[in-house]
């Protein structure tokens, strides 16, 4: 299995639709490899708890939809790491997406151990109750 791991600069003064535009080219960039990871929480930054609240977005929200299209065009395995999501009963979660090849959401998983004690994600975020895991042709991946 070739597996691509993409980090990626957070710039505040980038808007977090450039940001997912950027990250999308970066992954349609790896086509012909198997896997493409993102970093945790790269749409808005993982210690920019400020905007927590102000960029969380539904499950099926532009993360979703910009990350689901790129993995369908590169033709990859996507772990779109995750992005702050905001349930329907308005919890915050740190969730982190998997898609097929085909752009097919595989998995969703709300992070059950949040990082921090007494501030930012900790306290801010709610905790997921399931682990998750996918089978990819060659492996089976966890998320967590």
């Amino acid at each position: 299995m070739h597996a691509s791991l993409i980090q990626i600069a957070v710039n505040p003064d980038e808007s977090v639709n450039s940001r997912r535009e950027r990250a999308a080219s970066l992954v349609v960039a790896q086509r012909g490899v198997d896997l493409v990871v993102l970093p945790e929480l790269w749409p808005v930054g993982a210690f920019n708890y400020t905007a927590f609240e102000t960029e969380a977005e539904p499950l099926l929200g532009p993360t979703h939809e910009v990350m689901a299209k790129a993995a369908a065009e590169a033709g990859v395995w996507l772990h779109a790491g995750s992005f702050v999501e905001r349930a329907e009963d308005g919890t915050l979660y740190n969730t982190s997406l998997v898609f097929s090849p085909e752009g097919r959401r595989a998995a969703a998983y709300r992070k059950i151990h949040r990082f921090g004690f007494d501030k930012g994600e900790a306290v801010m975020m709610g905790a997921g109750e399931e682990l998750v895991s996918v089978a990819l042709p060659e492996t089976v991946i966890g998320l967590a």
